[in-house]
């Protein structure tokens, strides 16, 4: 019965909150061909949202989850590149030998085009009919493989979040519930749970992801580029 109630649930909501190695995340599941991911950093006057609410107002449609999208720059700014409706706003940063999870090579880049989601890593990123794309890093699994400076057993531990494409196309986010993750065991979310080719370190410590009805009071934050999914 716990299963099939499971299964009910995911069907309806597509959120689901569940225990990995002991830590407790919470996630939601989206089908692009049935709902809309959108990115969002300026509003109609040029000036960064900044946070969770102001999005969440701007947007007017049924919102089912909003998380911050990468890391920025003073100002609010996007480090690296950004796609919003078609237009690059912010090339793509191939430097190296930087520091910050950013430049913890090779970093990716998390897009939308007519076939649907796609994360790859920088240096496969082709700039072609993207609608949407926001770059981040590190690449938590990369072709099947998590991210070969991870460790497991690290004691680098803090607040994480992500995304990853499943096998069926599907898009995964997940953030954590608490500041005691390392980057091999989230990147085993991905690969292991959710069977990701590919996915995407969003962000650490300032995290924050809304959910319509596991985490409704996650609306604050400071950040660049967020990330929304409504219902079409």
């Amino acid at each position: 019965m716990k299963i099939l109630l499971t299964a009910f649930f995911l069907l309806f909501s597509q959120e689901l909150s569940f225990t990995w190695h002991q830590q407790e995340y919470d996630a939601i599941i989206v089908d692009p061909t049935k709902e809309v991911i959108r990115m969002h950093w300026l509003d109609d006057k040029g000036i960064p949202y900044k946070n969770i609410a102001a999005v969440k107002q701007a947007s007017g449609k049924d919102i089912l989850m909003i998380t911050n999208g990468g890391m920025f720059q003073p100002g609010n700014v996007p480090v690296g590149l950004y796609i919003e409706n078609g237009k690059t706003i912010r090339p793509l940063d191939t430097s190296q030998n930087k520091p910050g999870n950013f430049y913890l090579l090779p970093n990716g880049v998390f897009y939308m085009d007519k076939e649907g989601a796609h994360v790859s890593t920088t240096s496969s990123f082709k700039n072609k009919d993207i609608s949407y794309a926001t770059q981040s890093g590190p690449m938590l699994v990369i072709d099947g493989n998590i991210h070969p400076m991870f460790k497991q057993g690290s004691e680098n531990v803090n607040l994480r979040s992500g995304v990853g494409i499943m096998p069926d196309g599907k898009v995964v986010f997940i953030i954590s519930k608490s500041n005691q993750t390392n980057f091999y065991e989230f990147a085993s979310i991905f690969k292991e749970k959710f069977g990701c080719k590919n996915a995407l370190y969003l962000d650490g410590a300032i995290s924050k992801m809304y959910l319509k009805r596991n985490r409704k009071e996650d609306v604050g934050g400071d950040f660049g580029v967020m990330i929304t999914v409504s219902a079409q």
